[in-house]
C-alpha cells in the first residue's frame, strides 16, 4: 500500500513540472508572438516564389532553353570524347601484348592526351569559370537584372521595407536606411 503511495504522489509530481514546463512554454510562445505581432506592425514585409516567377516569365523560360541547348551541345561533346577514349582504352588493352614498346608508349601517351584533354574540356567548358557559366550570365543575367528591378520598383511603390524569396530565403529588396552593412563594417575597422 504505501508503495502504491509512492508510485502515485511520484506520478503527481512528474505531472506538476510538465504542467509547470508546459505553461512556461506556452506563456513564452505568447510573448513571442506579440513581439511578433510589434514588430510586423512597424515593418511591411512580403515575399515572392522566385521559381514560379522564372517558370512563367516568357524572358526567363527562353533563356533557360537556350541555355539548355548550348549545355546540351556540349555535353555531346563531352560524351562523345570519353566515348572515344572508351574505345582507345579498349583497344589498347586488347592490343598491348602483342605491341612493340614504342607503339605501346605512343598508345600510353595518346590516352594520357586524350584524358588530360577531358579534364581541360570540363574545366573550361563546364566548370565554374567556363564557357557554359558565361553562357548563363549572358542569357539569365540580363532577365535576373530585370526580375530584381521589377521587384524594387513594386516594394517602391507599395511601400515595404523587405522583399523576401521564399526560394532562395534572399533579401530581394530593402530600404536603403535599414541596411546596417557601412555601419557593420566601420565597427570592423575599428577593431582591427
Amino acid at each position: 500500500m504505501e508503495n502504491t503511495f509512492y508510485f502515485w504522489n511520484a506520478i503527481l509530481i512528474i505531472t506538476e513540472e510538465i504542467v509547470k514546463k508546459f505553461a512556461v512554454t506556452l506563456l513564452g510562445c505568447l510573448f513571442l508572438l506579440g513581439l511578433t505581432n510589434f514588430a510586423n506592425a512597424q515593418l511591411k514585409i512580403a515575399y515572392v516564389n522566385s521559381d514560379r516567377i522564372l517558370a512563367e516569365f516568357d524572358e526567363a523560360r527562353e533563356a533557360q532553353s537556350k541555355l539548355e541547348i548550348e549545355a546540351r551541345k556540349l555535353e555531346d561533346q563531352y560524351k562523345g570524347m570519353v566515348s572515344n577514349l572508351d574505345s582507345l582504352n579498349k583497344e589498347y588493352e586488347r592490343q598491348k601484348l602483342i605491341m612493340s614498346e614504342a607503339r605501346r608508349s605512343d598508345k600510353e601517351k595518346e590516352i594520357t592526351q586524350l584524358q588530360q584533354s577531358i579534364q581541360r574540356f570540363q574545366v573550361e567548358k563546364m566548370g565554374p569559370e567556363g564557357e557554359i557559366y558565361k553562357k548563363q550570365s549572358e542569357l539569365v543575367g540580363p532577365v535576373l537584372e530585370k526580375i530584381k528591378k521589377v521587384i524594387e520598383k513594386v516594394g517602391k511603390e507599395n511601400k515595404y521595407d523587405y522583399i523576401f524569396d521564399t526560394v532562395a530565403g534572399n533579401i530581394l529588396y530593402a530600404e536603403p536606411a535599414l541596411d546596417l552593412t557601412d555601419k557593420v563594417l566601420y565597427e570592423l575597422k575599428r577593431t582591427e
